[in-house]
């Protein structure tokens, strides 16, 4: 009985099961078979067009919900204004109305891309401008409709970045003024800002008219009603942006770009989506006065800011082991012990132990093949390449492997395999490591660990008795064991 009343609740929730997946897949197949919310347009609200008579600028209209769709391009507007050609050949141009139909194979939930060249038209002056409009049809859906203001010239922002200091203890801030210039020759009527940080910095504060993936990077737009930056104008932060620095931060970065939003890089949906809106105040620009315009010339500024941080850098040296003739994998690289992180390369020498010598060194065939450098390189006695640096690296008695280490508590090791010739009283294989870059030194105040041997072990027997070989007899004779005893209890069942 007591067995019934313990398996009764299993049975009932058993019998419930069944109904509530049948539930769901009912539910699942309505909303798989519901029809699409209609098409949606992807176009520039306002799309700039460069004056240079060598230069096309390309406008992309992309069509989303694409089977069956059909856009109406009105370009009627443009005549004396702009010249709108195809850029791909995919839908051909007849002004002053022109239509363009989804791809066939287009599928249903992706989207249909078209895009068009603009030039300028003759006579044209900066500030001309057009619209271009748009009609998106499809059998049984809404009909859609866009528009875009083409305007002759562009504003060009270029961007300069102040910090109140470039050093910094860790978990220290800084703040940075920023400024924006128009160097185009037409207004930028609205502003995207965006702000990158690497290595350990991070804002302290996250506007509410900010989006942020993370801490590491921000992407702001400034609408028409909040910014206007006239040609020749310049706007700065209405306040500092604030960055704080990590505690394990050594070298850490941070860039800043800006855009006329008519030309700003939109993300798609997926990134897109892996943006979060900020909950602080709002991020402000105000006008500059002559004094504080800056004179940079690019769109983008980066500053490097440098940390009172440390890295003990701890050299990783594997043993050989093995009988005489025998292959050994030794494994050689570094560790970083912090306090700090280190964002630059290491240089790891490796000196190859007596009485051994290298059947194969770290190699990768793409790098070779795209010209790249191999991570270890074969050195000369004089300490010269022996080779070029893509190419497989050939049998030494030094070597030299670049690494980044990076994170506190990261390691990074690279393989080599020796065979173990003789056994010698003193082998002589050590690792060392030291700083790869001189701009970015790891300030290691701990020498004594910068170097680590190399052993040998070697022990009697024939070649193949490695300790691989050990390990697979190990696991062999433990599953004979097992089986043994598996048939030994069987049996005793049986009788």
């Amino acid at each position: 009985m007591g067995r019934k009343r313990a398996a009764a609740p299993i049975e009932l929730f058993r019998a419930a099961v069944g109904p509530i997946l049948l539930l769901a897949a009912v539910l699942a197949g309505l909303v798989g078979c519901a029809p699409p919310s209609g098409p949606e347009l992807v176009a520039p609200s306002v799309f700039y067009v460069s004056r240079d008579p060598h230069s096309t600028t390309e406008l992309h209209v992309e069509e989303k919900q694409a089977a069956g769709v059909t856009v109406t391009f009105d370009a009627g507007d443009l005549k004396g204004i702009a010249i709108i050609k195809p850029a791909m050949d995919l839908c051909p141009v007849h002004l002053p109305v022109f239509h363009c139909k989804a791809q066939d194979g287009a599928p249903a939930r992706g989207g249909n891309h078209q895009y068009f060249h603009l030039s300028p038209a003759e006579g044209t002056t900066a500030g001309d401008s057009a619209v271009l409009r748009y009609r998106v049809t499809s059998p049984g859906l809404p009909t859609v409709t866009g528009s875009s203001l083409i305007v002759i010239g562009k504003p060009a922002l270029v961007v300069d970045a102040h910090p109140n200091r470039l050093d910094v203890d860790p978990g220290g801030s800084l703040a940075v003024s920023l400024t924006i210039r128009n160097t185009g020759d037409v207004p930028a009527r609205g502003v995207a800002l965006f702000m990158d940080t690497r290595d350990g910095l991070a804002p302290t504060d996250k506007h509410s008219n900010c989006r942020y993936r993370g801490s590491t990077s921000t992407w702001c737009r400034l609408p028409a009603a909040d910014v206007v930056i006239p040609p020749g104008a310049s706007y700065r932060l209405g306040a500092p942006e604030v960055l704080r620095a990590g505690r394990d931060a050594t070298y850490p970065s941070v860039s800043f770009q800006a855009a006329a939003l008519g030309t700003d890089y939109v993300p798609p949906d997926q990134p897109a989506s892996q943006y979060r809106p900020g909950d602080g105040s709002a991020l402000r620009l105000v006008p500059a006065d002559a004094r504080g315009a800056g004179t940079a010339d690019r769109s983008s500024s980066e500053l490097k800011v440098s940390v009172h941080n440390e890295t003990d850098l701890v050299a990783a040296a594997g043993t050989a082991k093995g009988p005489i003739g025998s292959l050994a994998t030794v494994r050689i690289g570094v560790r970083n012990d912090g306090p700090g992180a280190l964002p630059a390369s290491v240089r790891i020498e490796f000196t190859v132990p007596l009485g051994t010598t290298v059947v194969s060194s770290p190699y990768a065939f793409e790098r070779e093949e795209e010209l790249v450098d191999q991570d270890c390189r074969a050195l000369a006695p004089d300490g010269t390449p022996l080779t070029a640096p893509s190419a497989k690296q050939p049998r030494a008695r030094r070597y030299v492997c670049t690494a980044r280490v990076g994170a506190v508590g990261a390691t990074t090791t690279f393989p080599f395999t020796l065979r173990i010739d003789k056994d010698v009283a003193h082998h002589g294989g050590r690792v060392t490591v030291s700083d790869g870059e001189a701009g970015r030194p790891s300030h290691d105040a701990t020498a004594a660990n910068d170097t680590a041997k190399v052993a040998v072990a070697v022990w009697p027997g024939p070649s193949w008795a490695t300790p691989g070989h050990y390990v697979a007899a190990a696991i062999v004779l433990a599953i004979l064991v097992l089986a043994a005893a598996l048939g030994a209890w069987r049996w005793k069942r049986s009788r």
